[in-house]
């Protein structure tokens, strides 16, 4: 019977769509590529990630971090903590679970269509009219292949983006913790410096209640005074700031914002760099680029796809079945097909070619700005690191020298407290400027793993035991300094 013909030819088309759709979809197990993210980047860096919510390691993960939490943290224990608890970087790598459900869907057939119209008589023979079909787009059915190939290209490019959102997340909290350590060392050195601005002022007031020295002289060592106070309060902030950003990108709330950093900076390495071997390892490794050359290799197939599809993009082909008002029935193929006439695909041609020069002029100009990173970041370690080396050979030894002769003076009779004092505040601006310097040089450090995309060619940042002398520790008062000395010269 036509009738029942009808329904076995529908049936073999539900047959073979369903073995389509089941062959194209070709699915990976969640998380799929976080593996090779994780092997990457410890590969890169030293440290471990791990992908929260998505594992029955999580509450492991908790345990690292609490077990972190409850020592002293270095630089390279905060950058694990980061990666392994900043929400923001677990936001991220939902950008692989996205790719894979792309992935997932370019394998998959569309959907067939299907059509039914209905009409109805106003005479006899009054049976009602019935139209319908099912068409799929067999066109898709040969484009499923490329379409996969352009998608999993899209695919490896978001993992490598997922890693260079975590090295960069790595780099920027090791800074901060660079940067938090010498505010806090910096803090020390304004108390320090507050204690002698004290002193001056102390002895100021007993010189002038004893009418030694002149109204100008006190007001002269009480703004000092004020102004040591103010230094302090700024040093304070400062390292407040530096220590609520580090304690954000770890991730941190609740009790765990009381943690402690361990020691303070360290003493920079004696390691010089080939300029060019950090250039190529940069190129060779860098995520970003990576992403750049894989964007222009999705293009040239987007390119390669688009001029094959340009003329005939889909074609629907199906079984159509009509039954007239008479009972009849008319059952055969059908197919639906655009005719190029007017658009040949020619301006999507063109559009995509132009997409794919715009990005071999992308890769072109991160390679060349990769470069130059390199050799900029580098010249600032070098250039902190000599710095750091005339502070410790030169500057500091000869403060403390002026230090310990301005003692020997003092003790003589020779100068008076203030001019005492005042090479004691030298000598403490001489150490906050050796801070700094220490600082520029270990963020200049984090920056060059961050632009080379890892660790330095010759390992982690690890500071050997310097043979340079150590500069000297601020005392709170000069040695011999006490009030029996206050109402000593002018």
């Amino acid at each position: 019977m036509p009738a029942r013909r009808l329904k076995v030819m529908l049936g073999k088309l539900a047959v073979l769509v369903s073995a389509g759709v089941i062959g194209g979809c070709a699915t990976s197990p969640p998380g799929a590529g976080f593996g090779e993210v994780q092997n990457t980047v410890s590969a890169r860096t030293g440290h471990w990630v791990q992908w929260r919510g998505h594992s029955v390691e999580d509450a492991a993960v908790d345990a690292v971090v609490h077990a972190l939490l409850a020592r002293e943290l270095t630089a390279d224990d905060a950058v694990q903590i980061a990666l392994l608890n900043n929400r923001g970087l677990q936001a991220t790598f939902e950008e692989l679970g996205i790719a894979q459900a792309e992935l997932v869907q370019a394998g998959l057939l569309r959907n067939p269509v299907f059509d039914l119209s209905i009409r109805i008589p106003d005479r006899r023979p009054s049976r009602t009219y019935l139209d319908f079909s099912v068409a799929e787009d067999f066109i898709d059915v040969f484009l499923v292949p490329a379409r996969r190939k352009l998608v999993g290209a899209a695919f490896a490019q978001a993992k490598m983006k997922v890693e260079e959102e975590i090295l960069a997340l790595a780099a920027e909290t090791k800074t901060a913790f660079y940067e938090y350590q010498a505010s806090e060392q910096v803090v020390e050195l304004r108390k320090t410096g507050l204690d002698a601005a004290s002193a001056a002022a102390d002895a100021a007031k007993d010189l002038h209640d004893a009418g030694n020295t002149t109204d100008l002289d006190l007001l002269g060592q009480q703004t000092l005074e004020a102004r040591a106070k103010t230094d302090l309060v700024s040093a304070q902030a400062q390292a407040a700031e530096h220590r609520e950003r580090l304690t954000d990108l770890m991730g941190l709330w609740g009790h765990d914002i009381d943690w402690k950093p361990a020691g303070r900076l360290p003493d920079p390495p004696e390691t010089d760099f080939d300029p060019a071997e950090l250039e190529l390892l940069a190129v060779r490794q860098r995520d970003d680029l990576a992403a750049a050359r894989q964007e222009v290799a999705i293009q040239s197939q987007a390119l390669d796809l688009t001029r094959r599809t340009r003329f005939l993009a889909s074609a629907n082909l199906g079984p159509e079945a009509e039954r007239e008002t008479d009972g009849q029935w008319r059952i055969g193929p059908s197919l639906s097909a655009p005719i190029p006439v007017f658009d040949q695909g020619q301006a999507a041609v063109l559009r995509q070619q132009f997409m794919l020069e715009q990005s071999r002029r992308r890769y072109e100009a991160l390679t060349e700005h990769i470069r130059s990173q390199v050799r900029t970041t580098l010249s600032r370690l070098l250039n902190a690191r000599s710095k750091i080396r005339l502070y410790r050979l030169t500057v500091l030894p000869l403060g403390q020298k002026f230090l310990e002769q301005a003692q020997l003076h003092y003790n003589g009779m020779y100068i008076g407290v203030f001019q005492l004092l005042q090479a004691k505040r030298e000598q403490i601006d001489a150490g906050s400027e050796y801070i700094d310097a220490l600082r520029d040089y270990w963020v200049a450090r984090a920056q060059l793993e961050r632009a080379v995309g890892g660790r330095l060619p010759a390992g982690p940042a690890a500071a050997p035991a310097s043979t340079e002398p150590a500069p000297p520790e601020p005392q709170t008062m000069p040695a011999g300094m006490d009030h029996q000395h206050h109402h000593h010269g002018g």
